[in-house]
């Protein structure tokens, strides 16, 4: 049994985080930590209605890991408190699944690479897009060669806000707790995605904004990737778009994919407009359930416990979340300066 200590209490890990990790059966969650004693009585209460399989609260990440001794870390706070908690838990002997952006800057999460691999331990980052039925069908498509050599991708997520589905969070809007805005939020998965299918990126343009709300941090963004392969690719995230849309383009040299138009559909056709064979609309709907929108988090979650256990590869691992982090922080960097970053960046 993989026994947990969570830190964070907030909405997507009482919504996402802790129902996945909970639906593993070889996973056991015994410490929860909030930074209000308050906060992380009341989601374990909702949790766990049973007192006998109630974890045990801290208000202080300090003492929770020690006398709980886990075998790993969720790290589901505020942004500005990935590094150091997970570095803390790392250097503890706990493997850590630290929620998206791994950290606010590339050097921090750089930072969390090498704590891990010193540890030995596994770093893995909850970008569970990853494990999305439509995104799982996209990577076997563009892996089998169904649209031929991919050269360029559009992909989007955008919505209107945390203050939407996780009202009363102000951090997400303050420079100082979250690092970034829509961005840094929405466009890391999308990064993710996007050096995921189409391969590492070279150098990146960007521009950010703030164009509809009154917060530090931008409410929308774009930017341009330019890949090793050739390739290229424009990332767009917003806060200030409604409704919602999560759309995925994909050209190659003897087809195109077009997703999420609307939510969950998707088309792999040759060049002449037939489909792929075996990646059919029809094909590709039958491999899951569309109306079950835990099912990637539960998947993540699963990846990890596995990874622990030797069973699988973590995936995304630490060294996907930094590339992810540093593309978005390429973008912020080419908005203030105008120029072209090239990747990695500087350490």
């Amino acid at each position: 049994m993989i026994r947990i200590a969570i830190a964070g209490a907030g909405a997507i890990a009482e919504r996402a985080h802790i129902p996945a990790l909970r639906s593993v059966a070889d996973a056991q969650i015994i410490a929860l930590q909030s930074r209000t004693i308050e906060k992380a009585e009341h989601v374990a209460g909702a949790l766990w209605p049973d007192d006998a399989s109630r974890p045990k609260v801290y208000s202080d990440f300090d003492q929770m890991p020690a006398p709980a001794r886990p075998d790993a870390v969720g790290v589901f706070t505020p942004n500005h408190l990935h590094c150091e908690f997970a570095v803390k838990a790392l250097s503890a002997g706990a493997h850590v699944l630290v929620e998206k952006p791994m950290a606010p800057t590339a050097a921090a999460a750089r930072a969390m690479v090498d704590s891990a691999a010193k540890a030995r331990r596994v770093l893995m980052v909850a970008m569970q897009r990853r494990f999305g039925g439509i995104e799982r069908a996209i990577k076997e498509a563009l892996a089998s060669g169904a649209i031929g050599k991919p050269n360029f991708i559009r992909a989007r997520l955008s919505h209107g806000g945390p203050d939407l589905w996780a009202p009363g969070q102000k951090w997400f809007m303050t420079a100082l707790e979250a690092g970034g805005g829509a961005m840094l939020d929405l466009g890391v998965h999308v990064a993710d995605l996007a050096i995921w299918f189409m391969g590492e990126i070279d150098s990146v343009s960007g521009q950010v904004g703030v164009l509809a709300k009154q917060i530090d941090v931008d409410d929308t963004g774009a930017m341009i990737l330019h890949f090793k392969s050739g390739a290229i690719g424009v990332v767009e995230a917003s806060w200030s778009s409604m409704p919602p849309l999560s759309a995925i383009e994909i050209y190659g040299t003897k087809g195109r994919v077009m997703a999420g138009y609307p939510r969950n559909d998707i088309s792999i056709l040759r060049d002449d407009g037939s489909p792929a064979p075996g990646f059919s609309r029809e094909d590709v709907m039958s491999r899951f359930d569309p109306r079950d929108l835990l099912a990637p988090s539960r998947a993540l979650a699963a990846n990890f416990i596995g990874a622990i256990q030797g069973r699988a590869k973590p995936s995304p691992d630490g060294n996907d979340g930094l590339r992810a982090v540093e593309a978005v922080e390429a973008c912020y960097r080419s908005s203030r300066t105008g120029s072209r970053i090239k990747l990695p960046l500087d350490s």
